[in-house]
């Protein structure tokens, strides 16, 4: 029997073509991964290829800018100020200039709370002196798909207004809302704003992710996953007030269940989420039950449905406020 050889690759001996072909598939972030994101950076991999070469790091790039996740306060400022690095590359016409916004598709703004340093707008788009929205504007505005937490719309409505001042066309066709509906005087206040009527008037597509204060209570009492089956289904009040003068889809999540509808309760130990779309023409202030929407869902009134999307945390059944709507949204929900 022959003694086992170990075989060598040589790598290096591949056509450039191919070697950056391999380099940006090992770059794609790994948002499926099991390891929480505040353990484990899902852009590692990718930000260690960057320090390769001029041309990898060129080559890796688009790969981490296509889903920017900004989930903390920290993120947001260390995003803007690579954005402000960029602008001093871009007037010096030097080496490492990349135009972020051109491969921005999808971000992610999380909830956090305090202010950025030099950045924070005053209430709803009122700019303070001194405060410079511009590097982030652009950007944000040029993704066609972006999710943002009720408790930050002071900053979407800051580079909003920004942009408003110097017109910068608007990509975003999808919006996906989180947070709390008891915001409902921040809302108020966006929406009649001349910019924030603009943007919502571009929007095509919404997608729901928001509770309510009864939410959030069971949700701290440890009683959201009894009698998940009885939840009452209907369009938000924030939405029902919003001027989406272009909305062609609604979406919203619910608990996904293999069992036919005479056994649709939910059940087990692994409750599963699904994304349910609905076209516009079907919105309506009517209340609905589990079982009805899925009645809708059979029937074919839905446009579309997105699948199986996230798993809820030890939980066993559904509650908007146990999902880890991060990695979801990461991993392409509503894409």
């Amino acid at each position: 029997m022959q003694p086992f050889t170990q075989l060598s690759f040589p790598f290096g001996d591949l056509p450039v073509e191919l070697v950056l072909l391999i380099l940006k598939y090992a770059a794609q972030p790994s948002f499926s991964q099991i390891a929480p994101y505040k353990s484990k950076n899902p852009y590692s991999s990718a930000l260690a290829l960057c320090l390769v070469s001029k041309e990898v790091r060129k080559t890796v790039l688009p790969e981490i800018l296509h889903t920017v996740l900004l989930p903390q306060l920290r993120n947001v400022t260390a995003f803007v100020d690579t954005l402000r690095m960029q602008q001093a590359y871009a007037q010096q016409d030097y080496q490492f200039k990349f135009d972020y916004a051109k491969h921005v598709r999808r971000m992610w703004m999380g909830q956090f709370r305090g202010s950025l340093s030099g950045l924070s707008p005053n209430e709803f788009g009122q700019m303070q002196s001194g405060l410079d929205l511009s590097p982030l504007a652009p950007v944000l505005l040029a993704a066609p798909s972006i999710a943002i937490d009720f408790e930050n719309l002071g900053l979407l409505s800051g580079c909003l207004f920004h942009a408003w001042k110097s017109p910068v066309p608007y990509s975003p066709k999808t919006l996906m809302v989180t947070g709390t509906e008891s915001m409902t005087r921040q809302w108020s206040s966006f929406i009649k704003t001349d910019h924030g009527a603009a943007f919502l008037a571009s929007i095509s597509n919404v997608i729901s992710i928001t509770h309510t204060t009864t939410d959030s209570t069971r949700h701290q009492c440890g009683i959201c996953h009894r009698d998940s089956a009885s939840k009452i289904y209907k369009l938000p009040e924030w939405m029902a007030r919003a001027p989406l003068s272009n909305l062609q889809t609604f979406s919203l999540p619910i608990p996904h269940s293999a069992h036919t509808l005479a056994e649709c309760e939910p059940t087990g130990t692994d409750m599963k989420v699904e994304l349910l779309t609905f076209s516009v023409s079907k919105l309506a202030p009517r209340r609905r039950t589990l079982k009805e929407l899925r009645m809708i869902q059979q029937m074919g009134s839905s446009p579309s449905d997105h699948g199986l999307l996230a798993a809820s945390r030890l939980r066993s059944s559904f509650c908007i406020l146990c999902q880890d709507w991060l990695k979801a949204w990461a991993c392409g929900l509503g894409s």
